[in-house]
């Protein structure tokens, strides 16, 4: 004889089929933005320096809006600069990072809708501690003010640098 399994029965295990696919589909979709935003790759100093030199150039004379000390301590934001008549809002955030130990070159690019969700409480990670955008004196809205701007550029005692710019 053929055992009726209650109706409540399919329900629930429906909800968790559903749910567990949702986490799954989730989780790739992390993955997949993840492998879209960020590179790294093994280069020379002077591959490194060459790079570099090429993001800057699209900023030359420009003031980076946070300005920090050899040991990447906060020294002053720079927000009260006048900004570009009619600025073409960002679209994204880059940081580029090298680290001359291993030769490591980092890019990462953030969309910029992302920061907006993160308005508050946005934090910019530099290696060994994070950093909330508010401690900076800067907000997503100063960013967006500035458009396409240098946002900082610092060359640390060990040699390690960080580009970072919106566009």
């Amino acid at each position: 004889m053929a055992v009726k399994v209650k109706t409540w029965v399919w329900v629930i295990v429906s909800i968790a089929v559903v749910g567990v696919l949702i986490v799954i589909a989730m989780a790739g979709a992390g993955l997949y933005f993840f492998s879209q935003n960020i590179s790294a790759r093994t280069v020379s100093a002077t591959a490194a320096a060459s790079e570099f030199d090429a993001v800057r150039a699209q900023f030359a004379g420009q003031k980076a809006l946070i300005e920090l000390d050899e040991r990447g301590n906060f020294l002053r934001s720079n927000a009260d600069r006048p900004a570009p008549a009619n600025p073409k809002s960002p679209e994204r955030l880059y940081v580029l990072a090298f680290d001359p130990d291993d030769g490591s070159l980092v890019r990462v690019t953030i969309p910029f809708w992302l920061l907006r969700l993160q308005s508050k409480g946005a934090t910019i990670d530099f290696g060994d501690r994070s950093v909330e955008l508010e401690d900076l004196k800067l907000t997503v809205d100063d960013l967006e003010r500035f458009g396409a701007t240098l946002v900082l550029d610092q060359l640390n005692e060990g040699g390690d640098r960080v580009l970072v710019w919106s566009q």
